[in-house]
């Protein structure tokens, strides 16, 4: 597929004299590749050309992160060498692309996310509302985005990196247990005594461009995308994402009552390795309850000692690398476990029986 190059000339034209971005036409998704997914009524896995893109782009531009001790997954290698093979002759561009990424270097997830805002196939463009974005600095950030992305896109035929690799990705998406998957969503609701209160299209996407373990969630129109990594994901629902959806808005509607005993263990741990990428304290508290909550479902979901046992050496450690409170969440689940309120209920006692941080 080919643009137009006076439009594309034009846009690049417009974000060099001073940025009269294209306006956001919004209008819904359609998935446009059937062979690049595979779906029931409930879940769909995709190999997602955006994601693709975006990561493609921020590989070839200076994004190098790798958890320590693990190599880049296959596909990334090829995908890099790729990239450096047809930039060789375009120095110029790679080093303005470069450039823009260094002036824009945000997290992957920042990213990720304004991917998902992005219609699903060259040329791209923003297609869902400011409002949708997780990360709503982005619309202004990377309004240019999509106009620099495309350009990257056809001047470097990544179309063709994508055919090399698209094995890989619809090898990948096949490994998913749509069964395993109904499983755990209806057991996050069994344990949480809670309605179901959301009816997304839960969106599940590989993607072996990032670093191992990261991984989003993220709402656009009805769906519930979950974005993972190599590492990330185990082929099935990925529990700790969808629990954001849930557990964030309950804990920020408890939080001003609990703000002192919660900043303090925030405080205490905000510079230790694990809690660096949450930076603010209401959003340290609620990941380390995802967390808590995560490992507990998965130690009742596998219910062996093995995996009880795993579970307990995980949380000590996410608790000794910074996410303090996950270990007393943890500790106070069990009391949930035995109560016969609700996860909603019993939130607010949760939070009253937390004790005060101390070293």
């Amino acid at each position: 597929m080919q643009i137009k190059p006076i439009p594309m000339l034009l846009a690049v034209a417009c974000i060099t004299i001073g940025g009269c971005y294209p306006r956001v036409n919004v209008e819904p998704l359609s998935f446009s590749h059937e062979d690049e997914m595979v779906c029931n009524d409930d879940f769909i896995v995709l190999a997602d050309r955006r994601v693709f893109a975006v990561m493609a782009f921020m590989n070839a531009c200076g994004f190098d992160e790798e958890f320590p001790g693990k190599e880049m997954h296959p596909v990334r290698i090829d995908t890099r060498k790729a990239i450096q093979a047809k930039a060789k002759n375009h120095a110029d561009a790679l080093d303005r692309w470069k450039r823009y990424y260094k002036k824009n270097t945000m997290g992957s997830f920042c990213y990720l996310d304004f991917a998902l805002s992005l219609n699903d196939d060259y040329p791209f463009k923003r297609i869902r509302p400011d409002s949708e974005l997780g990360y709503s600095f982005t619309a202004d950030r990377l309004a240019d985005f999509p106009a620099i992305l495309n350009e990257f896109w056809e001047t470097l035929e990544i179309d063709q990196i994508w055919a090399q690799v698209k094995p890989d990705y619809l090898a990948e998406i096949h490994k998913y247990d749509f069964d395993r998957m109904a499983d755990q969503l209806s057991f996050v609701w069994k344990y949480l005594r809670l309605q179901r209160r959301d009816q997304f299209t839960f969106v599940s996407v590989p993607n072996l461009l990032d670093s191992h373990y990261h991984a989003i969630g993220a709402q656009y129109e009805n769906y519930w995308y979950m974005v993972e990594s190599p590492g990330a994901g185990s082929h099935g629902l990925n529990v700790h994402e969808y629990l954001h959806s849930i557990i964030n808005p309950l804990v920020e509607a408890n939080y001003a009552t609990y703000r002192a005993k919660l900043d303090g263990y925030y405080q205490a741990g905000k510079d230790l390795p694990m809690a660096k990428t949450y930076r603010h304290p209401v959003t340290y508290a609620y990941e380390c309850l995802v967390r808590a909550l995560d490992h507990r479902i998965r130690v009742l979901l596998e219910d062996n000692p093995t995996a009880t046992t795993r579970g307990q050496n995980r949380v000590a450690s996410l608790t000794r690398e910074g996410l303090l409170l996950v270990q007393p969440f943890y500790q106070l689940l069990v009391e949930y476990e035995d109560s016969e309120m609700n996860f909603e209920e019993f939130l607010p006692k949760m939070l009253q029986r937390l004790p005060d941080y101390s070293e």
